[in-house]
């Protein structure tokens, strides 16, 4: 058997490394709320006994569920840079806790346990920065023989629009609220100051996506309900759904765009050695 490269075998401990990193969180964060994971064991068995509808629904959910968290441990350690993925994870771990206090706290969304916000569901959103990121590499690829600068900026241009129209028609009734001025304030300076429109398009969409499935996992068993879901019918479920894949993207893209931006390397002047 052929010995691999230092630069290679580096590379695949690294992805090792992370792996196991990742497959350690995730269990921290179940047996830190045991409790939950025993109530939502407790609630499976019992809805699989109805069967029918009730048990084809349980199933879906699981089979998501499960798509995720393979995909999620897939996927991360793709690429590896500890650096910057540290950094990230700080970064979206504090913006992920600021976005679930905003909204829980307003009454924008409600968990079933009714924490405000829950601290079980902030390691999602760095676990989801990363897989956005990583994402965003394919993305990037399949984008780039097929969308120019003009056409880059123009897309960025309408993505950007759109999630400020969202957000603002959902955070409607707390609009004027100095933590939503705050929120927005910060989200927009993340799309304004220095875009590069051929870079973000790629994450903006994958986040989209990303989002979604989350978003559909989250919402479709009730582990957290937006205010527009009353009546919780299809169109608001889908309107709550929609809300979450623009805002959740762009609490996100924020983050990545300050943690590269932290290591990226400066450029020196002619005088500098």
């Amino acid at each position: 058997m052929r010995r691999l490269g230092p630069a290679l075998a580096q590379g695949v401990n690294r992805r090792t490394v992370a792996l196991l990193a990742l497959a350690a969180f995730v269990a921290c964060v179940a047996i830190a709320r045991w409790d939950l994971v025993e109530q939502a064991a407790r609630m499976t068995v019992k809805q699989f006994a109805r069967g029918g509808a009730a048990r084809g629904k349980l199933l879906f959910e699981i089979a998501l569920f499960a798509g995720i968290l393979g995909f999620t441990l897939r996927v991360v350690p793709l690429r590896v840079d500890p650096r910057v993925d540290l950094t990230v994870l700080a970064l979206a771990a504090v913006a992920g806790w600021c976005a679930e206090a905003w909204g829980t706290r307003l009454g924008l969304w409600t968990y079933y346990t009714r924490e405000t916000p829950p601290l079980w569901i902030v390691p999602a959103w760095p676990l989801g920065a990363l897989v956005i990121d990583r994402m965003s590499d394919h993305a990037s690829r399949l984008l780039a023989p097929r969308l120019d600068t003009r056409g880059a900026a123009l897309l960025y241009g309408g993505l950007v629009v759109l999630t400020v129209v969202v957000f603002a028609a959902f955070s409607r009734p707390v609009l004027t609220h100095p933590a939503t001025v705050a929120l927005a304030a910060a989200l927009l300076a993340g799309f304004a100051i220095k875009p590069d429109p051929k870079a973000a398009v790629p994450v903006l969409l994958t986040g989209f996506v990303c989002v979604f499935f989350a978003d559909l996992w989250g919402t479709t068993n009730h582990c957290w309900r937006y205010h527009l879901q009353h009546p919780n019918t299809l169109p608001r479920l889908g309107a709550g759904i929609g809300f979450g894949m623009v805002f959740d993207t762009a609490v996100v893209f924020l983050c990545l765009r300050l943690g590269k931006a932290i290591w990226a390397p400066r450029a020196k002047g002619p005088n500098r050695a």
